[in-house]
């Protein structure tokens, strides 16, 4: 093989197995709902199995005579073949058993590790066929290096930053095999020996490609909604909408349910009555009995767009603007007739940034910041908790301005922002903090309810639902425990917990269990 074929094997490979390596992270961080062990574990999986591949590839590398390499030219032709072919079996294989294993979040290692092996195999097989061992070997060897140094980067920018947004698991996962096919057919063209039989097995590899890309549906069915369900999956169930982008995967259910990178995100849902209110929604609505006069919000994450609707029709508003990082989550509300026109509302403006960027570069001010539904322990969750972000935030509050976020029940999530800022409220699982005293105002928020229109339609119906609206302002007791807490009781019941910092990340990887188990 001539060095220059090498090279370019060399950097295909490099570029396959990176954008592999992407999707199964991809699938793996879903499957675990976005863990912060998940992308360690699976990139430890990963290196392990090159690592063995690696190890494997020098039994075929003992002699150097000429049909020594012949064969291996042939044999490295079959690795890939093999290694692609099961690299697209990859996914559907753990969606398939996702529903039945014990323990999902181990069983798909042992998987990609094992696949990973073959194509670890690659490389080292390459270099051996196509550097004799001369005074030249070191400079040879260093060009595949590059070779496959740029594919893998190539794979990586790619596939992470433009593949995802343009094809789907699917489609990509078929281009990656196609491509991997192509090369083994090559090589195995281009190796000596019975040109008839090498024939016949290019035309087993093309039949073997035409097979994976007819049976794809098939095979990658309903993978998202395996992997999200897992042992509570039931044949045929099929989410309502899904988006797949470089940010992420967002998926809504039948019921209206919208899960974000395999977690929980929230419900379709503006109604705050107790009887209709499963997203409690009603924490939205809250803002009328914290703040006088909220002019100016700042809404930090999108969700099911259900928050958006809310408070861009509170009555006193005059702008809200979002952040999003992930524009499915907008693209998905556009179809939702309940919230669509939240985000045409001429109060609303969208910017589609990281929500701790945004604040660093923008200038602006707001009466309200608004964060709904960062999960406290999913992989990343310390840039919107942490002691560092607060103060942040802080900079972006105008006078008497407040800060409400969303620490699903974390009390080292509490702890920092009633320590952080001088003045905290926890409201159910939300917790106000700001630099002025925050005044709840139960009468106000009462009158600003009957006020609240959404698309034209009342929220609350004095007429037929007045007890429901009684429930609503004077709630005492939410899920065993008291619905309002002031900053002295929160600070006296965390006294135990850490304060979350950017540097320890602590409820993403050992302050989980700080939450009152029935919250």
């Amino acid at each position: 093989m001539r060095l220059f074929a090498a090279f370019v094997i060399a950097t295909l490979s490099g570029f396959i197995a990176l954008s592999y390596e992407i999707l199964w992270v991809r699938i793996y961080s879903f499957l675990t709902e976005s863990s912060p062990e998940a992308f360690g574990y699976l990139l430890g999986s990963y290196l392990t199995g090159i690592a063995v591949g690696s190890l494997v590839a020098r039994f075929f590398c003992g002699r150097a005579d000429n049909s020594a390499r012949d064969r291996q030219l042939l044999t490295l032709s079959l690795f890939m073949a093999a290694a692609n072919i099961l690299g697209f079996l990859v996914i559907p294989v753990i969606a398939a058993f996702a529903p039945t294993w014990e323990n999902p979040e181990i069983w798909p290692l042992w998987i990609i590790g094992s696949v990973s092996a073959l194509l670890g195999t690659t490389f080292p097989l390459v270099a051996h066929f196509a550097i004799p061992a001369d005074e030249r070997v070191g400079a040879r060897l260093s060009y595949l290096y590059v070779g496959n140094i740029l594919g893998s980067s190539a794979g990586s920018l790619a596939t992470g930053f433009w593949l995802l947004d343009v094809l789907t698991l699917r489609s990509l996962a078929i281009v990656l095999a196609l491509m991997g096919l192509a090369v083994s057919a090559v090589l195995l063209l281009a190796s000596p020996g019975n040109r008839k039989g090498r024939v016949f097995v290019v035309g087993g590899l093309v039949t073997v490609a035409a097979v994976l890309v007819s049976f794809s549906h098939p095979l990658y069915y309903a993978v998202y909604e395996k992997l999200q369900y897992k042992d509570d999956y039931e044949p045929g169930v099929r989410f309502a909408e899904l988006y797949e982008g470089r940010s992420g995967v967002v998926a809504v259910s039948a019921s209206g349910t919208v899960y974000g990178g395999g977690s929980y995100d929230g419900q379709l849902n503006t109604s705050p009555l107790p009887d209709r209110d499963g997203n409690r929604v009603i924490r939205a609505y809250s803002v009328a009995a914290f703040h006088p006069d909220p002019k100016h919000v700042l809404m930090i994450g999108l969700g099911s767009g259900s928050w958006l609707q809310a408070l861009a029709n509170h009555p006193d508003l005059e702008s809200v603007t979002v952040v999003e990082i992930n524009s499915g989550y907008a693209e998905l509300a556009s179809r939702s007739p309940l919230v669509a026109s939240a985000l045409t509302h001429p109060k609303v403006k969208i910017v589609f940034d990281d929500g701790r960027r945004f604040l660093r570069r923008t200038s602006h001010r707001f009466d309200v910041i608004v964060q709904s539904h960062c999960v406290y322990w999913r992989a990343h969750a310390t840039n919107l908790l942490s002691r560092e972000y607060l103060e942040l935030a802080r900079q972006h509050l105008n006078k008497g301005g407040v800060l409400f976020y969303n620490t699903t029940s974390s009390t080292a999530s509490q702890k920092t922002g009633a320590t952080v800022f001088p003045y905290a409220w926890r409201f159910q699982n939300m917790l106000i903090v700001g630099d002025s005293p925050i005044e709840i105002d139960r009468d106000r928020w009462r009158q600003k309810l009957l006020q609240w229109k959404i698309d034209g339609q009342k929220v609350i119906d004095i007429d037929c639902h007045a007890d429901d609206l009684e429930v609503i302002v004077g709630q005492e007791m939410w899920r065993g425990v008291t619905t309002w807490e002031d900053r002295d009781s929160i600070l006296l019941r965390t006294q135990d917990d850490p304060i979350i910092t950017d540097d320890n990340m602590a409820t993403e990887w050992w302050a989980y269990d700080t939450y009152p188990e029935d919250w």
